[in-house]
């Protein structure tokens, strides 16, 4: 495997974002080996004619055109195609800060890790993006426990992360079964593994204008759990006190969104499920898990 960066950006309906996103990608400063990837996941919205007039005549710089088949499809094609020995997973309308892949390569070499992980800052559609200076005292890596985050919530998307390729095949890639890559491969990949950390801003993500997977936030708590309850099947040997926590966490999401959105009480069952999450032991819980997916799909009937 060579050493270099492959950046593998996946593309549905971004054309408005395509331009901002592209010359940061021209932009990458550092000596590395690089290709860009950009898959296309069956666009509408003429991203994948722009995406071939970005890229033409440049090296190293290729589009993938796919029907349209998810994200995770459009990841792994891209993660399949990739030739060298880091992968660098980016939405196609988040827009990195030039020094993200020169400093990520960086925190992961001086702790001998394969993950690496910066910070993600807001930006408005229509407006510049500024980084600012990159502050070098920013960029002084420690370990992140990035894997305890996870069995709380979705702590970041992952584009500020930088993954050893062949890692990301090890933990499976992106898995098949859901439409959202991030948790499930996060806890995969954070699970053994050390992360490198940087608090320096690496990318940056839009805020507001919609149009993005996470703004339907019912399907995203959906997936969330479907991830946990993935990897919770997966890791039988994972300690009990991480374990109750994760099963705590989804059962509280579960009771939340019917609580907040569909009027379920103290009396219903979401309540006494969760009250069994967090103060019984794990093992009578688990059995539970899957419905809660429910609770994202059903219309409350009482209580």
């Amino acid at each position: 495997m060579t050493a270099g960066v492959s950046f593998v950006v996946t593309v549905y309906n971004k054309a408005a974002y395509l331009p901002r996103v592209a010359e940061a990608l021209f932009a990458q400063e550092g000596d590395f080996e690089r290709e860009i990837i950009f898959v296309d996941d069956g666009s509408t919205d003429g991203s994948g004619a722009l995406l071939d007039e970005f890229c033409a005549g440049k090296k190293d710089i290729r589009v993938i055109h796919q029907k349209n088949a998810g994200l995770v499809s459009a990841s792994n094609a891209g993660a399949r195609a990739a030739r060298y020995q880091w992968l660098k997973l980016v939405d196609g309308d988040d827009v990195l800060a030039p020094w993200c892949a020169e400093v990520l390569l960086d925190a992961a070499g001086r702790l001998d890790a394969k993950i690496a992980l910066g910070t993600i800052a807001p930006y408005t559609f229509g407006k510049p993006v500024a980084f600012g200076a990159l502050d070098p005292a920013q960029t002084a890596p420690h370990r992140r426990d990035l894997f305890a985050e996870c069995l709380r919530n979705v702590p970041c998307n992952l584009s500020p992360m930088l993954i050893d390729r062949q890692l990301f095949w090890e933990v499976g890639g992106a898995d098949p079964r859901l439409t959202v890559v991030d948790l499930l491969l996060m806890l995969r990949l954070s699970w053994k593994h050390t992360v490198a950390a940087i608090v320096a801003p690496v990318c940056a993500c839009p805020q507001g204008r919609g149009g993005r997977m996470s703004d339907d936030v019912r399907h995203m708590l959906f997936e969330t759990n479907r991830a946990m309850l993935y990897f919770l099947t997966e890791t039988p040997q994972l300690p009990w006190r991480m374990r109750h926590l994760a099963l705590e966490r989804a059962f509280a999401r579960a009771w939340k969104w019917q609580r907040r959105h569909l009027g379920a009480t103290f009396a219903s069952r979401w309540f006494w499920l969760y009250a069994l999450a967090k103060l019984g032991p794990p093992g009578l819980a688990a059995p539970f898990l899957a419905s809660t997916l429910d609770a994202f799909a059903e219309p409350l009937t009482g209580g």
